[in-house]
């Protein structure tokens, strides 16, 4: 009998002798990140005199405002490739669809929108301006 729980065990200890080795000679899985054209770009927005600014061209996805300090005025972002109604690309030539509204009523801190634009992203600033930073793609 003992010879019998003696072979169980040294079958149990080499049944985990190759597990435990197996599993030390597995190579590290590779660290995975943001697929290629899924990252986001940032913009830094301060106290400018600008009254509007172009960001992106295209369609993209305006991701947060991260508002750092806060200004007296307002930023909206618009659908759109040009305040110029006559160098817009879509037919637009009264109304822009606003994406986005950053006004001094907003605390600081992240604010997620993850909405999509088509024609482009325009900023159109107003007033006094606090610092932000922007992520759009």
């Amino acid at each position: 009998m003992t010879k019998v729980i003696a072979f169980v065990i040294g079958v149990v200890m080499l049944i985990i002798a190759g597990v435990v080795g197996y599993n030390i000679n597995q190579p590290e899985p590779p660290l995975k990140g943001v697929t290629v054209g899924n990252e986001y770009s940032s913009l830094n927005f301060m106290a400018t005199t600008t009254l509007a600014k172009l960001i992106d061209k295209g369609a993209g996805t305006l991701g947060s405002i991260v508002i750092n300090t806060l200004g007296t005025g307002y930023v909206i972002f618009y659908d759109a490739s040009s305040t110029n109604s006559n160098l817009r690309t879509t037919t637009a030539t009264t109304s822009l669809r606003v994406v986005a509204v950053q006004d001094a009523s907003q605390a600081a801190g992240t604010y997620t929108y993850d909405i999509n634009y088509n024609d482009g992203l325009i900023a159109v600033f107003s007033g006094a301006q606090g610092t932000s930073t922007l992520m759009y793609r």
